[in-house]
């Protein structure tokens, strides 16, 4: 493994190698699935639930309880509870007769500007030619086997473009009503270039029997490896059932998530900023009151720069503007995308074309002008499949065509709006209680957790956590606590 490189390699995955009585494990080059460990290095597994099983912790992570509530997912090496953490990014661990060790390998991910990086159409031919890297080998290897998670917008057009450029003919599947825009502007697009289609409409589903609704959170807590990002663990097992199904006869589904590697993520000003001003702006989705006294608000931020820094590799709090962009798949991407994109490949293979390294290299550094918008990208649809680019959007315009003054202006003050004032916004917008219905309501919750919610009471005041999807990941959290026997810890 001293020569070792995730150069050539594609997927986001676990990959092991056993050479003699060595057995080398590493996973892919962007860190998207994790690796835990316990606090001897003693106890391994890409499971989170195995880890809770075998290691048996007795205390939740205070930090990441609130992290998960807040942002949906869990940063840095922290797991949900203590003892049972992830090993620095681009790891390789090796276990032979002498026991376990770790080795950190240089990222795959380059952060360079190209030539030409001036003129729009010389980047977007560099980043199209770069894409060759990820989509040849899997419309080689799939072909028509390909499933496509699609909408309006651009990441699934541009996935569309290069699958057509290599001749394959994937099946599109696309959320929502039978009236939303994905849905419309999807079955525009399949009639025109006669592809197969699946609308799939989850709200469709009928509510069990609030008795069936135990087995189906068991089903849930193993499907999902014991929580999701951003939603709660609890439903009525449409979205598990969803999963599998893509995999009918082998088939193959490709996921768009990360495609804003080529689009102005953050909403951040072409300037320098910091670890701090990329906290307020987005993650700071809560509201003080909704925590009990444990929360120390000044801790909470620091621990959450700190896992920034590491993502980036540095010691300073201040940030280029590309550094900025390079948290975006170092930090959301990694550790929010790359959760998601592991719980998927829990129910058969399946591809995150945009967590690729080879997809993301030299992003960073694409001037921040040509992001904003999505110009980069529809020009990069446009150079791929004029066609595809000239069909409609969900932002009300052709992905190649002007940008509507009304779209340019919203965009404009969402992005000048100070770090300071975003962090607001989260508790401005949720001023009154959301109501608990479906999984979420006392009928079927109760069914599963004490509603006193005893454990996690100690870190949160339910009756001000007015988001109905944060009451519903601290009721994960509970659901997990009451099952395992995790407390919160005074520190």
């Amino acid at each position: 493994h001293e020569n070792f490189t995730w150069e050539a390699l594609l997927g986001t995955h676990i990959l092991l190698v056993k050479k003699g009585n060595t057995l080398h494990i590493c996973g892919d080059g962007l860190g998207a699935s994790k690796i835990y460990a316990d606090e001897n290095n003693s106890v391994w597994s890409n499971s989170f639930l195995a880890m809770l099983e075998v290691v048996k912790p007795k205390t939740f992570d205070s930090q990441a309880c609130y992290e998960y509530v807040s942002s949906g997912a869990v940063f840095g090496s922290r797991s949900l509870v203590k003892g049972i953490s992830s090993p620095p990014i681009n790891s390789v661990l090796t276990v032979d007769e002498q026991g376990a060790r770790l080795q950190q390998r240089p990222s795959p991910i380059k952060n360079e500007p190209i030539e030409q990086s001036s003129n729009l159409d010389a980047v977007a031919k560099h980043h199209v030619e770069q894409l060759e890297k990820v989509f040849e080998p899997i419309a080689h290897n799939f072909g028509d086997r390909i499933r496509l998670s699609f909408s309006g917008g651009f990441d699934s057009r541009l996935m569309l473009a290069k699958l057509l450029e290599h001749g394959a003919r994937p099946t599109l599947f696309v959320y929502g009503g039978s009236d939303d825009e994905d849905v419309r502007i999807a079955r525009l697009i399949t009639e025109g270039e006669g592809l197969p289609l699946e609308h799939i409409d989850k709200s469709m589903v009928n509510p069990p029997d609030p008795e069936a609704f135990v087995e189906e959170t068991e089903q849930n807590l193993y499907a999902f490896d014991g929580w999701k990002v951003e939603t709660p663990l609890f439903d009525f097992g449409e979205d598990r059932r969803d999963r599998a199904k893509r995999h009918l006869d082998g088939q193959i589904p490709l996921n768009g998530s990360l495609g804003e590697i080529y689009r102005n993520f953050f909403y951040i000003p072409d300037r320098p900023s910091s670890t701090g001003a990329v906290v307020s702006t987005f993650y700071s989705r809560y509201d003080p009151k909704a925590f009990t006294n444990r929360f120390d608000e000044k801790r909470y931020r620091s621990a959450m720069k700190k896992a920034m820094r590491e993502a980036l590799i540095t010691d300073s709090d201040q940030l280029e503007r590309s550094q900025v962009e390079e948290l975006y798949p170092k930090f959301r991407g990694r550790f929010w995308t790359g959760r998601d994109a592991q719980i998927n490949q829990r129910f058969g293979p399946m591809f995150f074309p945009f967590l690729e390294h080879a997809a993301i290299s030299n992003t960073a550094k694409i001037p921040i002008g040509f992001k904003d918008l999505g110009y980069l990208q529809g020009r990069m649809i446009a150079r791929i499949n004029p066609r595809l680019a000239d069909y409609p959007s969900d932002y009300g315009f052709p992905l190649n065509g002007p940008r509507p003054l009304k779209y340019r202006l919203k965009t404009f003050l969402g992005t000048q709006r100070p770090p300071a004032l975003r962090k607001q916004s989260f508790r401005l917008t949720h001023r009154s209680m959301e109501p608990r219905i479906g999984p979420l309501s006392p009928e079927y919750l109760s069914r599963v957790i004490d509603l006193d919610f005893p454990i996690m009471r100690a870190l949160f005041n339910l009756d001000a956590v007015n988001s109905a999807s944060q009451y519903g990941l601290i009721a994960t959290l509970e659901y997990l606590g009451q099952r395992y026997k995790l407390q919160v810890s005074d520190n």
